[in-house]
């Protein structure tokens, strides 16, 4: 059986009496590693506990762009402090832009996503960044153009761009920025060829893959929670894109995610 890494979950969000049933199934389907993902300050201290509890688990440090706050230095210097402390902290995120639900000004956005930058580069770790405005893939353009003058600004490419949906062009300009591409359930979805088009002309070296989950659930399951045993099918909507086989998949993106993380 191949093994997979899911590079972007959210384990503390599943009931506390579904956890562990979730993630048997995870290692049942050949999921041999999972990065857990915080979104703020709160999360990243429910994230910590399983990462103790198991040891294909971790985690990272950061606030998603719907959490931020007005104490951007105190917030910043939290997750600087769990990043540099805990050593299963292995990325800095999800932080990032999110206009879809614009709960702050974008320029309040931009300065938590440069904070987040800046402890990613002071730390040495990468980064995991969340980008939308749209509802749907492809309708992402404003958010996209301006975390891409953020990293070109800050020199800073070693990021994934968690649940990408930005377009032909938006993924060029990333990829040559050094950034991987992480692809979800989305690209299973019956409307999104141009996000298949995307990852079938994308080098696999240059992505890995995750299930967002709980969220995000893969079209095969549609009705269900997501949860991690989920990633192969989103490894298998890549497969079929490139023609390739499954186990090449699983195989090039466990090591991409394996060197992009340190795990």
């Amino acid at each position: 059986m191949p093994s997979f890494i899911d590079t972007h979950a959210h384990l503390h969000m599943i009931p506390d009496d579904k956890r562990a049933e979730v993630i048997e199934r995870a290692k049942q389907a050949g999921v041999k590693k999972i990065v857990n993902v915080a979104c703020n300050v709160e999360e990243i201290g429910q994230c910590l506990p399983l990462t103790d509890e198991y040891d294909f688990i971790w985690t990272t440090a950061g606030i998603h762009p719907t959490d931020l706050s007005d104490d951007l230095i105190g917030d910043l210097e939290k997750v600087y402090k769990y990043a540099k402390t805990e050593e299963k902290v292995v990325g800095i995120g999800e932080m990032g832009l999110d206009y879809y639900h614009d709960k702050f000004d974008h320029d309040t956005q931009i300065n938590y996503l440069v904070g987040h930058i800046n402890i990613a580069k002071e730390l040495d770790l990468p980064a995991v960044i969340h980008t939308r405005a749209g509802k749907n893939a492809g309708d992402n353009a404003e958010a996209f153009g301006d975390l891409i003058k953020v990293l070109k600004k800050e020199n800073f490419g070693r990021a994934v761009s968690h649940c990408f949906s930005g377009n032909k062009e938006e993924a060029k300009a990333l990829l040559d920025l050094g950034a991987l591409l992480s692809f979800t359930g989305i690209i299973t979805y019956p409307n999104n060829e141009e996000l298949r088009e995307i990852a079938k002309e994308t080098p696999l070296e240059k992505i890995v893959i995750e299930t967002d989950s709980p969220f995000l659930t893969p079209q095969g399951q549609r009705g269900k929670k997501n949860e991690p045993a989920f990633v192969t099918e989103v490894a298998q909507a890549i497969a079929d894109a490139k023609g390739i086989s499954i186990d090449e998949v699983a195989e090039v993106t466990t090591k991409n995610a394996e060197l992009f993380f340190g795990i």
